[in-house]
């Protein structure tokens, strides 16, 4: 899994999502639709991230990203790293995953779906 770092401002659209350019990243390499990355803020903190779209445009590509649950170090690093079922926790990063989604859908808990028992 990628590590995509957040140096310079960035565009925040809609219900956490982000839009970055390409050019503004380290990356080595253009991700792709639907992949997993993991988000560095300037400020050290970690988050999981989902790219939803890829824009071009003439002068660079421009990704729009569903931000999720903001991560551990250890977990962050494991994501970096690359899960591996025989040593990592894989249902701990799942729920870390799950919490990161419902934190997008504040309708549930006024609804009481969300709500734990």
């Amino acid at each position: 899994m990628e590590l995509m770092e957040l140096t310079g401002p960035v565009r925040v659209t809609g219900d956490h999502m982000l839009v970055i350019p390409h050019g503004r990243t380290a990356l080595r390499r253009g991700l792709d639709h639907g992949e997993s990355v993991v988000l560095k803020s300037a400020q050290g903190d970690m988050y999981a991230a989902q790219v939803l779209d890829i824009g071009f445009e003439p002068e660079d590509t421009i990704y729009t990203l569903q931000v999720g649950a903001r991560l551990p170090k250890e977990l962050a690093e494991e994501r970096i790293a690359g899960l591996d079922p025989k040593i990592h926790d894989l249902a701990m990063h799942e729920l870390v995953d799950l919490l990161g989604q419902l934190a997008h859908k504040p309708e549930l808990y006024r609804l009481g779906i969300g709500a734990v028992c």
